[in-house]
């Protein structure tokens, strides 16, 4: 869609002509008077839409707990929140040699801080202190009780003042902590300036970064993360100073969300303090789209999908599950509400009280209502003196220290350097051994070494239908058209064309807007083109336009906007738009999309379905003749949509990513987030989608990298040598063409491509 700004810049010599007397008076354009303008507030429909699924997730979810009556019921939940949340995460990875090293020792009065390295999984090296007692420790009474600590979004990790304060003071207390760096933090940076030797995206942004391109494969960045924390809990069992039966575990922010994720997947935990992590549920109170989202572990993707198998309804998991899954265990929520609007969503309190009731009401049937608690901090974020206060005490309460004084003395700091593990202050630069884009690489591997080979002629069809079904699962698509109540909103006439503006509903909550375009006084059905770009349909109205010109030659185009895209742009939240910036459209409605079971893309592909079923209902159109051309993103959602719909005689997709596990092996990729969707390496990448259109006729037109960088023909050719194949067996090698030019050659291709198509 144009804006203001580019208008003025593209069209300020041309506005100063008429004022100038340059050029004869050009005649208005001949509007329709009789037709009406329907309410435009095309912007409201996704987050209608979003919202009326993620209450009836809600709903659902909320009369599960309701039925849960007496102990048992709660057990059963338990389990089974256990067992779901594995899945969801993407499973249990093998549990490999620690290989554990003590680099150095930090030697204090009362303490000592061993500078540990171990394995979690081959080569993957994690760096971590451990704090031990000294033996002339007042405290002191080994074997000692033992706190896990998963850290916050902090860039030094483990050697954040706050957090070393807290296991510096639980050290003088007589307990045993570990503290260990997460990918992306510490001395675990993944994405390396090499000319500071820091991280080039931030915390929050490598795990996202990393996190993203795992979706891919059917896992989830949580994974990662909470198999670190397994393996660390691992190493800390192995110390003869500790006592297994008295394990406690907290975490602050970030780390406070993946002592969430412990709780519901770590049995060996005795007590946990969660401190103002993301205490709220997806679905929770006054839901407002996109919601209580966040970076890439923290969401529970799949969590609330209410899909029903052949066993009945599927099991819905939110945030407050996690929690749930720890009872009758001792258990501290800690948090405070300078949080709500900024750290988490606007209803961050009120939702972290609703978790809390629903730990009550299930502590309550379990006999245990003492073991649960809820502290408020009236402090800005951080794992403050309140918040420390209150875990100290928790712990001492449950973990057999009664009556150990909980006063914190003076800091004890360490030069940054005298507090690494490593030699180079980074496990990359100083031991090397598997990056998390590594680890993604080799799981792609993995999977794609198991794939089919090409079928045979008599297969294709079967082959055909297979890829249908397995895409239709994948993309989530609704199991029944809505009505799609079409409106013609206005038209008019100029430059030889008749422009209309129109829309139709492709779900109850969603309107899809478009452009029709076709040769003025034309009244035959015209051969149609269907046209998707990711910057939306307005282009097509624009002055000049190729696909203006495109319709001069006697088409008609149809352009639309898919959900999310130009006009449809979603509102933004009513409350907290200091927490969703950055956060809105392209991340924040993919993740709610993701975590309710409804991708954007398989949303998007839907737009476009029912766009051919709009098709069909005008007359002007000759449905034998539908072209399809996808710009973009949009190339992505039309090879979906076309090999979903036969109706489609030949498809054009320009500028489209080539594949997506390029996205996976690349450290760097633009694809936004809604383009991406879950799993879908398990089965077929974009090139397996583009072999299944044969023997219809397509175009890959400039398909580019995860940079949008354009391909060579020669690296083109290596990724669709598959599709080649099925082609040529199809008896149709000619109608798969694969094609690069300048990008201002876009019209003159196109033209050419439609002649013979």
């Amino acid at each position: 869609m144009i804006s203001r700004r580019r208008f003025l810049q593209t069209n300020a010599a041309g506005l100063a002509l008429p004022l100038a007397g340059g050029g004869a008076p050009q005649p208005l354009p001949k509007i329709s008077p009789e037709l009406t303008t329907p309410d435009r507030d095309y912007w409201s429909d996704w987050p209608h839409y979003l919202t009326a699924k993620v209450n009836a997730a809600r709903a659902r979810r909320m009369a599960a707990l309701e039925g849960l009556r007496t102990a048992a019921q709660v057990q059963k939940r338990i389990q089974a929140v256990r067992d779901k949340v594995w899945e969801l995460v993407g499973g249990r990875l093998e549990k490999t040699p620690l290989n554990p090293v003590v680099s150095g020792t930090i030697e204090r009065k009362t303490y000592r801080i061993e500078k540990v390295i171990f394995e979690s999984q081959p080569k993957v090296f994690v760096t971590a202190h451990l704090y031990v007692p000294a033996p002339g420790n007042p405290n002191a009474r080994p074997p000692f009780p033992a706190i896990l600590s998963s850290l916050g979004h902090t860039s030094n990790g483990k050697a954040y003042r706050n957090y070393q304060y807290v296991f510096q003071t639980l050290a003088r207390m007589g307990y045993v902590v570990l503290a260990f760096d997460p990918f992306g933090q510490g001395e675990r940076h993944q994405y390396l300036d090499p000319k500071t030797g820091k991280s080039r995206l931030g915390p929050t942004g490598e795990h996202s970064q990393a996190g993203r391109p795992l979706l891919l494969l059917g896992a989830s960045f949580s994974q990662y993360r909470a198999w670190d924390a397994v393996r660390a809990l691992d190493y800390l069992l192995t110390r003869p100073e500790v006592d297994p039966t008295r394990i406690g575990l907290t975490g602050h922010s970030g780390g406070g969300t993946m002592t969430m994720y412990l709780c519901a997947l770590e049995s060996r935990i005795h007590a946990a303090v969660e401190v103002e992590g993301n205490s709220e549920n997806l679905a929770g109170p006054k839901y407002d789209p996109p919601g209580a989202v966040a970076d890439a572990e923290q969401n529970l993707v799949g969590g609330l999908a209410m899909d029903s198998g052949d066993s009945g309804p599927s099991l819905l998991v939110d945030r407050g599950d996690l929690l749930m899954a720890f009872a009758p265990k001792p258990l501290l929520l800690c948090f405070t509400t300078h949080d709500s609007g900024t750290t988490y969503s606007p209803t961050y309190v009120e939702g972290t009280d609703e978790v809390f009731q629903e730990l009550k009401s299930a502590y309550k049937r379990l006999g245990a209502e003492e073991k649960v608690g809820l502290f408020t901090s009236t402090l800005p974020h951080d794992f403050d003196f309140l918040n420390r206060q209150a875990a100290y005490s928790w712990f001492n309460q449950w973990l057999g220290k009664k009556g150990v004084p909980t006063d914190e003395t003076e800091f004890e700091s360490s030069p940054h350097d005298d507090l690494n593990c490593t030699s180079t202050g980074q496990v990359l630069t100083s031991l090397g051994g598997r990056s998390v884009l590594q680890l993604n690489i080799d799981r792609a591997r993995t999977i794609s070494a198991g794939s089919s080979p090409l079928p045979s002629i008599e297969k294709l069809a079967e082959h055909k239908e297979n890829i249908r079904r397995s895409l239709r699962k994948i993309l989530a698509l609704p199991s029944r058209r809505a009505a799609l109540n079409p409106h013609i909103a206005s038209s008019f006439e100029g430059l030889g064309l008749f422009y209309q503006s129109f829309d139709f509903r492709s779900e109850a909550e969603v309107r899809v807007p478009g452009w029709w375009i076709k040769p003025k006084g034309e009244t035959a059905a015209l051969p149609t083109i269907v046209y998707v770009s990711e910057h939306g349909k307005d282009s097509v109205a624009e002055d000049p336009s190729d696909m203006a010109s495109v319709a001069l030659k006697g088409f008609a185009v149809c352009a639309i906007d898919l959900r999310g895209i130009g006009v449809t742009y979603p509102r933004s939240p009513k409350g907290g738009p200091l927490f969703y910036r950055g956060e809105h459209s392209d991340s924040g409605y993919a993740w709610a999309g993701l975590t309710i079971g409804k991708p954007v893309l398989g949303q998007r592909v839907w737009d476009i379905l029912c766009c051919l079923d709009y098709l069909e209902t005008r007359q002007d159109v000759d449905m034998s003749r539908l072209h399809l051309i996808g710009i973009g993103g949009g190339a992505i959602a039309s090879l979906m949509a076309a090999v979903l719909d036969d109706r489609l005689k030949s498809i054009v997709l320009n500028r489209g990513l080539a594949d997506f596990r390029s996205v996976v092996e690349s450290e760097d990729y633009s694809i936004a987030l809604a383009w991406l969707v879950f799993g879908i390496l398990r089965e077929f990448d974009l090139p397996d989608l583009a072999a299944a259109l044969a023997p219809r006729a397509c175009l890959l037109l400039n398909p580019t990298g995860p940079l949008e960088e354009t391909l060579s023909l020669q690296a083109i050719e290596a990724k669709y040598r598959n599709a080649m194949d099925v082609y040529s067996k199809a008896d149709a090698g000619d109608r798969l063409k694969l094609l690069v030019q300048p990008d201002g050659e876009f019209r003159n291709a196109l033209l050419d491509w439609l002649k013979n198509a």
